[in-house]
């Protein structure tokens, strides 16, 4: 069982045998419950474990009962997960589509997250994330008479910026809710989430909080792990009642300090561009543009003070901030983007070498590749990665592609190792399938990552993209035609 030891509960070995289900359920349910999901939640992933194992002893192992699998139970900051992984056939998503799809749906429905990791020799495992809500103290925060005051705070209130303590996710919530009501992410209102990403090293948060520690401003830095050299800076949100004061610019430079005290190499964020203001305020503090993801911001997302709720899927700007001086990296671009690589690498003044990648008859390629897959349902995101390159990497993407497809997954992105010369040759055949050039994000997974887009059913109205800089306004044309 390839777990993730930091996090593992607990695990069993189940024979391919329908007659075991009822007792791995009850496994599942009783676990997952003492683990922080309530009784409910803790019933919805017992049937998801239900629909898991009846697809594999269905799909995996041809009729052998004596074939087993493993189940198992990690604890994530603020998440339960159900993992099954097993070494039988390769999983074929298009049958699973079809013949099962309402097992799928199920599955998807009662989790907040599905992802699969292809392993290899070491088989497949697919793992069922769920958020806990963490039950009284953990409802939705936002109290009417306090959230609903629109008068400006005085002028002369001292406003300090520093690092927010584990404990203040309710002052978090309430900040939230005054900008966005209940349209952000479901996370920001539960404060025990908030209180383990920060205790667990994986988010720095930075508040902006009066002498009553009201927070008025707040900025996270999201590491995927720990140790990451990089950082994703989300959560961005500055009271009404204190606009007009610069705490955007002054909380993102706050960050970027602390970045640069912990030696990351950067900031990764994503703006919306239905209007210009995070935009400036982005760029006043250094940041520049490195692409653009069609369809990335929910309809349901809206600003409570600056726009209506959206009638379609929003675009948003892919920003880097440096923060230290990164290592100078060889990259081997596809020729077909190479010049627009290159414009957003001397845009950045990135220290990188392009180089042309070897012919596809020197490449040394493993038969299989390793495909990670990682789903949103809340958000209608599919997320794939490239983990190594292998000659059945098309069709794999393919099938993984038809399953998010035909599980109505919005918008679907795969990420690329730009270091890795095989990019520049499959980079062709993955547009075939419909994907397309978003932009480059640095550092991303100890290297660069070439990000490709894929819209399903999805259109985009580009007369409502607001943009401030002569680069980005080439650099969305570029993506636009990409995308024709």
């Amino acid at each position: 069982m390839a777990e993730d030891s930091a996090n593992f509960v607990s695990s069993i070995k189940v024979r391919a045998q329908r007659k075991v289900i009822p007792a791995v359920t009850a496994f599942v349910r009783e676990m997952v419950h003492q683990e922080g999901l309530d009784l409910n939640e803790a019933r919805q992933l017992e049937v998801v474990a239900e629909e898991a194992c009846l697809n594999v002893i269905g799909h995996a192992f041809e009729g052998n009962a004596e074939a087993t699998f493993d189940v198992a139970i990690e604890r994530r900051p603020g998440k339960v997960v159900l993992a099954v992984e097993d070494q039988g056939l390769p999983v074929d998503w298009k049958k699973i589509g079809d013949a099962a799809g309402f097992g799928m749906m199920i599955m998807k429905g009662f989790t907040d997250e599905v992802k699969f990791v292809n392993l290899g020799k070491g088989g497949k495992r697919l793992e069922f994330i769920k958020n806990i809500s963490y039950g009284g103290t953990g409802e939705p925060v936002a109290s009417g008479e306090a959230t609903q005051k629109d008068e400006q705070l005085p002028q002369d209130l001292p406003i300090t910026i520093r690092l927010m303590r584990s404990d203040e996710g309710i002052a978090l919530a309430q900040c939230f809710y005054r900008v966005y009501g209940y349209t952000y992410g479901e996370f920001l209102y539960y404060p025990e989430k908030i209180r383990e990403l920060i205790e667990s090293g994986l988010q720095i948060s930075i508040a902006a909080v009066t002498p009553e520690d009201e927070i008025v401003a707040h900025q996270a830095l999201v590491l995927e792990r720990p140790d990451s050299r990089i950082a994703e800076m989300g959560q961005g949100v500055v009271d009404p009642r204190t606009r007009g004061r610069g705490l955007f610019e002054k909380i993102k430079l706050a960050s970027q300090d602390i970045a640069r005290e912990r030696g990351l190499y950067g900031l990764y964020t994503e703006t919306v561009t239905i209007h210009p203001y995070s935009q400036k305020a982005n760029f006043a503090v250094g940041a520049k543009e490195i692409g653009f993801l069609f369809g990335m911001a929910p309809q349901m997302f809206s600003f409570k003070k600056i726009a209506e709720r959206q009638d379609q899927r929003q675009t948003t700007i892919m920003l880097y901030h440096r923060t230290n001086e990164e290592p100078l990296r060889t990259v081997y671009p596809p020729i077909q983007h190479e010049t627009m690589i290159r414009r957003i690498y001397e845009n950045g003044a990135f220290k990188r070498k392009l180089e042309s990648a070897p012919g596809e008859d020197e490449l040394e390629l493993a038969e299989m590749s390793l495909l990670d897959m990682k789903t949103l349902p809340e958000y209608s995101f599919g997320f794939l990665r490239v983990i190594r390159y292998g000659r059945d990497l098309p069709d794999l993407v393919r099938v993984r592609l038809r399953e998010l497809c035909l599980g109505r997954y919005d918008c679907i992105y795969i990420d690329l190792p730009l270091s890795d010369p095989a990019t520049a040759h499959f980079c062709v055949a993955l547009e075939m399938l419909g994907f397309f050039f978003s932009g480059i994000i640095p550092e991303m997974f100890d290297g660069d990552a070439l990000r490709l887009q894929y819209l399903n059913n999805v259109s985009i109205d580009s007369s409502r993209v607001v943009l401030v800089t002569d680069f980005g306004k080439e650099l969305f044309k570029y993506i636009q035609d990409c995308n024709r």
